[in-house]
């Protein structure tokens, strides 16, 4: 069997677990996965599409960096929108006050 240290000499950058990840960054273990789907923070996933998700720490000192380069004061780093999902929370919640608006205007 070989022995699968690098060779001298050589560096291998440190995979980080999305536990790691979301100690790193302070978020939540669904966001980290979330954003790795999306393509939004890089990752791998070890052996096939469905292995283990990892972060290459250099990959993602990289993407910090990027984010703190292109930041200004008082602007998003990205342009945000909302998810489908909440897209649809917020317009369930529009219809119902406007129904309830209606509502009191016919009691009125």
């Amino acid at each position: 069997m070989s022995d699968p240290s690098p060779a001298k000499g050589t560096t291998v950058d440190q995979l980080l677990k999305p536990s790691d990840l979301v100690r790193y960054l302070g978020t939540s273990r669904s966001w980290i996965y979330d954003a790795a789907k999306r393509g939004d923070i890089p990752s791998i996933r070890l052996g096939n599409p469905d292995g283990p998700l990892r972060f290459v720490e250099a990959d993602i000192e990289a993407w910090l960096n990027d984010a703190r380069a292109r930041w200004q004061p008082g602007r998003p780093t990205t342009v945000t929108r909302p998810s489908p999902t909440a897209r649809r929370r917020t317009r369930a919640k529009r219809v119902a006050a406007n129904d309830q608006a209606s509502q009191m205007k016919l009691e009125v």
